[in-house]
């Protein structure tokens, strides 16, 4: 049986990667990341943004707007 943390919806048994090792999945997996996505995640990890605010703006990165 798994907690959840207070306030979180990430239960005890979940991991966060690394960049190197979600990198090296990715490569054993046949992913790679374009340009933009490796400039954006740099310039992320140079962000003094809060984890929840760095997810925000990958999402938002992604996620076409409506009137699209």
């Amino acid at each position: 049986m798994t907690e959840k943390r207070k306030g979180s919806s990430i239960n005890s048994s979940s991991r966060i990667l690394g960049d190197k090792t979600f990198a090296a999945i990715s490569a054993v997996e046949g992913l790679k990341l374009g340009k933009a996505s490796k400039e954006r995640l740099s310039a992320l990890n140079k962000s003094k943004l809060t984890p929840a605010q760095k997810r925000a703006e990958v999402l938002r990165a992604y996620v076409q707007p409506k009137g699209r």
